[in-house]
Order: structure tokens, then sequence, then C-alpha cells
């Protein structure tokens, strides 16, 4: 289990890391790193192994940073393995559009009672080339009171576009302590041109100093 440590200098896109008195440099909790880098032009930022509040599941988390030189799409295999080799679990997840130079957060969510003997986890990706970014149609803020964080999008063009997926690591002392996604939208996975909606985020998560937020948006 190990993990190649890269460059500081993070190029963070259109991701937004919200920092609340608190150093950027954190450590993650408990970790079991799963890999080195993946594939060609996908640098891993940070890894991050997530227990929900109520015990019922386990988010394993990529913090990553699109270098390839292009948009693309990417989707993501996540396995839970036990000490023999033996896949425990797998799920999936995708991105439909990913900017050059964005970061981004993809994730596994494992149910535990699936998780009896884990050693380790894995993950590989898919990708590929795509024209359907929409991040400069769309802007993202947050903000945070005692209780949540909310985050609103405005859809600044004429088109509908699909709905702005947000998701949040919750950081306590350097330490990930919480996880959260949304969709914010209109109807369905729309979201209307001209339109601002929001969304709440973190509600589950009672305790936290730090956050990283990352945002995907992508035409129809």
């Amino acid at each position: 289990m190990r993990k190649q440590f890269l460059s500081l200098a993070v190029t963070l896109g259109m991701s937004i890391a919200f920092l609340l008195n608190v150093n950027h440099c954190v450590t993650p909790s408990a970790v079991v790193y799963a890999a080195e880098e993946k594939a060609e032009g996908i640098r891993i930022d940070e890894e991050y192994l997530v227990p929900d509040i109520y015990g019922w599941c386990t988010y394993y988390i990529l913090v990553a940073t699109n270098e390839t030189g292009e948009d693309i799409a990417i989707s993501s295999d996540f396995v839970a393995i036990d000490g023999n080799g033996n896949v425990l679990s797998k799920v999936h997840d995708y991105l439909d559009a990913v900017r050059n130079g964005q970061q981004f957060i993809l994730y596994g969510q494992f149910i535990n009672e699936d998780l009896n003997g884990v050693a380790d986890y894995d993950y590989s990706f898919d990708i590929r080339t795509t024209d359907k970014c929409s991040y400069s149609m769309i802007s993202v803020d947050a903000s945070r009171n005692d209780r949540y964080l909310e985050v609103s999008a405005t859809n600044y063009s004429e088109s509908d576009i699909q709905g702005v997926g947000v998701r949040t690591v919750f950081m306590k002392n350097g330490r990930a302590v919480g996880f959260d996604a949304v969709n914010i939208a209109d109807y369905g996975y729309t979201f209307y041109g001209g339109s601002t909606n929001s969304q709440i985020l973190g509600y589950n998560t009672k305790d936290y100093d730090n956050y990283i937020l990352t945002y995907a948006s992508a035409r129809n």
C-alpha cells in the first residue's frame, strides 16, 4: 500500500477549495492508498477513506486533476479486496465532463456489510475526450452556516444543460470526516438557461473546519 507523492502545486481549475482558518496542507484520515497514477494525464492529489455517520457505508474518495491537455469524460471502477486478493465488492462512478486543468472528485460507495475482511482498495479509469464541457456557462458559490453548507449555481446561458454535480469532502483538523454529493438542477437532471438553484450539503457532518468542493457541468 503506497502512494507516489506528487507536486503540491495543484492547478485547481474550476474546483473550489474553501478554507476556514486552517492550513491548506492537510493530512488525510485513515486511508488505504490504492495506487500511484492509474492513467496518463490524471494526477491523483489525494485519496480518502470516509465512513458515513450511520455505519451503513464507506466512501473511497479520489481527489484528482485532469492534466491530459483535453476536456474528458471519465469513469472509474472501484473494488474492495480481501487479504487473498479476492474482490469483495465493486462499484462504479463517472463524470460526463471534466475540463482540462480542472480538479475533480470520483468516489466509490461501498456497503459496509460487503467489506468483511477488506484489506485494500483499488480502482481503474476509463477516459474519452468530450466537447460537452459547459463550465464557461455557469457559476457556483457556497456559504456555510452552523448546520450545513449551501451551494448555489447559476446557468448564465440561454441553453439548457445537465445539472451541476457538486461533490464535497469535509475536513476537521486535517482529517476527512464526511462526504456529500448533490445535483443542482431544475427538473430531473436538466438545468434551465438563465436559472439559479441551490442545494444543501453536509447536513449530517456535524463538525468540520475545512472542505474541498468540486463540481462538474456538461451540455446535453
